[in-house]
């Protein structure tokens, strides 16, 4: 939550000045709101993974996801989703032009220095699209 929006817009602008790109994480839970993609200049928006538990089987939150996907992409945002657990998932935040996901069904969580073996070694089972890529927890 943020106390005092002035400030913290001011410092975020001079962050951003100097080429660090910046997030809204957690987009739909708790003190991300609607009101920061208006007032903050941002790169990204990451859904948060509650909207992600249960997709498959509830039409709300495929709504849900499919508009702030959609809301996130007509204002030039990167859209990541958080919380992937399966394929079907997956499938579904490709189809809805997510750039990014992740979570379990990529990875749990993995020291830096063990990453490209454990990329090596899931060579071919992870889609391969142009417009999508993973992020892997660190």
């Amino acid at each position: 939550f943020i106390q005092n929006s002035r400030n913290a817009l001011n410092m975020l602008t001079e962050i951003r000045n100097i080429g660090v790109g910046l997030a809204l994480d957690d987009f739909g839970s708790g003190y991300s709101s609607f009101g920061y993609l208006a007032d903050f200049n941002l790169d990204r928006l990451k859904i948060d993974r509650s909207f992600l538990s249960g997709l498959e089987a509830s039409k709300k939150k495929q709504n849900i996801v499919r508009g702030i996907i959609a809301l996130a992409n007509s204002l030039g945002l990167t859209v990541l989703a958080e919380g992937v657990e399966n394929e079907a998932q997956l499938d579904f935040l490709i189809a809805e032009r997510c750039h990014s996901a992740q979570g379990f069904f990529m990875s749990q969580p993995i020291e830096e220095n063990l990453l490209t073996n454990h990329l090596a070694a899931r060579q071919g089972r992870i889609k391969d699209t142009d417009k999508f890529r993973l992020g892997l927890s660190a």
